[in-house]
């Protein structure tokens, strides 16, 4: 088998590569290289007889002291099962990291090892894999079986929604209902481009402050936007009050009319109507309040998606607290995975959480009853035998000294 390294492919043969493989994901693309513009990037590729067989985005980071850090998000793309394939490319790209100055070459292939139902977390702590021995033979080192997000860059446990008949109804009772009072509250959900960019990174901003985190500015959700075009867009949940005012109003004549049809004797069944009707003035009053506050139409939350024809990923979100009670959070969601089976995918990421599986991220993102699946975790290439021991012992360190500059400059 006559195989062959190759230090440049285009952005075309990239993505064409990527787009039809079963590794498909939207980090080991051409507009993701254009995205992460902090870093440089090159492609590189691997051919069996002349064809293409394998290729990668590898992303360059200067490092302090003139070294540089490697990093292939969510790739190599390449069959996995094909032990030849996998330790001549992983040897050359290593060999090629080295000599564009990286000390190390991190990777986390686009590998679920386990897919499970939410009760089944026993299995999704236990799963393994004998791909981490495989590709120790490109001198690759595991990370190992970890569950905690700041462990690695991606985190191993993903919550996902498959794409079946009927799926709505998949949902929990109480999700359903969820969804259903967001609506009836009056919010609204609308389709926006990348001229609505600023209004997505204020609501952004609202997740950073909840949590005291950074995330991303205006600029990067525009470079999102503008690299992926079709395959990005952007949800928004709004309170429009006159239409939200209009729905109580409607609520509350329904009532009155029922209230005028009792019975003198059903006295238990009209000071429940009657208390209905109280708090819908209630709500009334503060719409009113939050019209006069906020304007007549709020914008109370805002989620970013980009798909790769395939997967749906949820990038980013953002809730107003101050409108918590609308429930925008389910409506957006389930709009989001309308949107995603819209462009023929067939699965919807909501992203990350903890391997534990019993943080309040996890609580939430299971209430759409989601599939629990674990990717086979990251790898390190070491490209400078020297100098990586002393740069996987400096690392932590770095990472504390800025996590601790982040917080400082969140404040």
């Amino acid at each position: 088998m006559n195989l062959q390294f190759c230090e440049a492919i285009t952005g075309k043969q990239l993505d064409e590569f990527t787009r039809a493989s079963r590794c498909n994901n939207i980090y080991q693309t051409e507009a993701w290289a254009h995205v992460k513009k902090e870093w440089t990037s090159k492609f590189v590729g691997m051919t069996r007889d002349g064809q293409l067989c394998g290729a990668a985005m590898i992303l360059f980071r200067k490092l302090p002291m003139g070294m540089k850090l490697a990093y292939i998000p969510r790739g190599p793309i390449m069959d996995y099962e094909d032990s030849e394939q996998v330790e001549f490319f992983l040897s050359a790209i290593r060999r090629f990291c080295a000599k564009q100055g990286a000390v190390e070459c991190k990777f986390d292939p686009y590998l679920i090892i386990g897919s499970f139902e939410l009760d089944q977390k026993e299995a999704a702590w236990n799963v393994r894999s004998p791909i981490p021995e495989q590709l120790a033979k490109a001198n690759a080192h595991f990370a190992g079986y970890t569950k905690l997000i700041s462990e690695t860059v991606q985190p191993r446990y993903q919550l996902c929604f498959p794409r079946q008949e009927n799926w709505e109804a998949l949902f929990p009772k109480k999700t359903r209902e969820k969804i259903h009072n967001s609506f009836a509250k009056g919010i609204q959900i609308e389709v926006w481009g990348i001229e609505h960019v600023h209004e997505l990174a204020e609501m952004i901003k609202y997740t950073e402050q909840r949590k005291n985190i950074h995330l991303r500015n205006e600029d990067y959700f525009r470079t999102i936007m503008e690299n992926f075009g079709d395959q990005a867009c952007i949800l928004a949940a709004h309170l429009d009050c006159d239409h939200a005012l209009a729905l109580v109003e409607e609520k509350q004549e329904g009532f009155r009319q029922h209230l005028n049809e009792l019975d003198e004797k059903a006295n238990k069944k009209r000071k429940q109507l009657e208390k209905q009707i109280a708090d819908l003035d209630e709500e009334k009053a503060r719409l009113h309040q939050q019209a006069q506050e906020d304007g007549r139409d709020i914008l109370v939350s805002a989620l970013l998606l980009v798909h790769d024809g395939t997967t749906c990923e949820l990038l980013y979100s953002g809730l107003n607290e101050k409108y918590r009670r609308y429930l925008a959070a389910y409506a957006l969601r389930c709009r989001g995975i309308q949107w995603a089976f819209e462009q023929g995918c067939t699965r919807f990421n909501f992203g990350g959480v903890e391997g534990t599986l019993d943080d309040g991220l996890f609580i939430f993102k299971s209430s759409f009853s989601p599939k629990i699946d674990v990717y086979i975790g990251e790898f390190s290439l070491p490209c400078k035998p020297v100098l990586y021991p002393i740069w996987t012992q400096l690392l932590p360190k770095v990472k504390e000294l800025r996590r601790q500059w982040l917080r400082r400059e969140s404040h």
